[in-house]
């Protein structure tokens, strides 16, 4: 065999076992390349479940489920149309009632701009998650008893209940008292007696009211007279003690 023929022949032998190597580098390569595509593409739609999921639950998620609402209920408030969690929330999905600032309360009442509201304040609205004393449907922060005569300017009566929702007068645990007087440990007391001696109550029958305010005694005094209370312009003295 002529010798360039050898060489032609040992050329293509070198040239054939470098297209091999080549050829074997690139498949390596493009095995790597499909691999890192298929991990490329597996973050992608985990990325974009994530997304849909986030954007599928809405507002709030509490042990693993999604929530429309986050209303604070307290701890010992309840959570009817939800999941109540330890510190006093209640997630819900749905609202039956009303719905303020992604939260839904179960009981709305006007208020005007100067009564009291012990929830959620908003345009002269309250709104409560929980209520002390409901009548109607409605929800009141004080429910007294004033008899079937008895007086209720300041809220609704109903069975000689008065259900009000701020109290101008005397509050003392929920109820709204017109009067209160000081009538020591010994004095007596018609209406509701506190802890601290203070004497409670809705009217001032069988005493006398002066100012504002009712008295167990009056006595004339003249305009010279002596008072342990108040002495009026009449020349009467009102007081809780003889």
């Amino acid at each position: 065999m002529p010798s360039f023929v050898r060489v032609c022949a040992a050329e293509a032998c070198k040239a054939a076992v470098s297209n091999a190597a080549r050829a074997k580098k690139l498949g390596h390569a493009s095995v790597g390349l499909s691999i890192t595509g298929i991990v490329v593409s597996i973050i992608i739609v985990v990325v974009l479940l994530m997304v849909m999921y986030i954007s599928i639950c809405h507002e709030y998620r509490y042990a693993g489920s999604c929530y429309n609402f986050k209303t604070y209920v307290g701890t010992s408030g309840s959570c009817l149309d939800g999941v109540k969690s330890s510190d006093g929330y209640c997630y819900s999905e749905y609202c039956s009632d009303y719905v303020y600032r992604r939260s839904c309360y179960r009981y709305r009442k006007y208020v005007g701009p100067f009564d009291t509201c012990s929830g959620v304040i908003a345009d002269n609205y309250c709104y409560y998650a929980s209520c002390k004393y409901t009548h109607l449907s409605s929800c009141y922060e004080y429910k007294t008893y004033v008899g079937i005569f008895g007086s209720c300017s300041y809220g609704v009566k109903s069975d000689g209940y008065c259900y009000a929702t701020s109290c101008p007068y005397n509050p003392y645990e929920g109820s709204c008292y017109q009067y209160k007087r000081y009538v020591g440990s010994s004095g007596r007391c018609t209406g509701v007696r506190s802890d601290n001696n203070y004497c409670y109550f809705t009217s001032c029958a069988g005493g006398y009211t002066y100012l504002g305010k009712c008295y167990q005694y009056r006595e004339y005094v003249g305009l010279y007279g002596s008072c342990n209370g108040v002495k009026s312009s009449g020349g009467y003295c009102y007081s809780n003690f003889m």
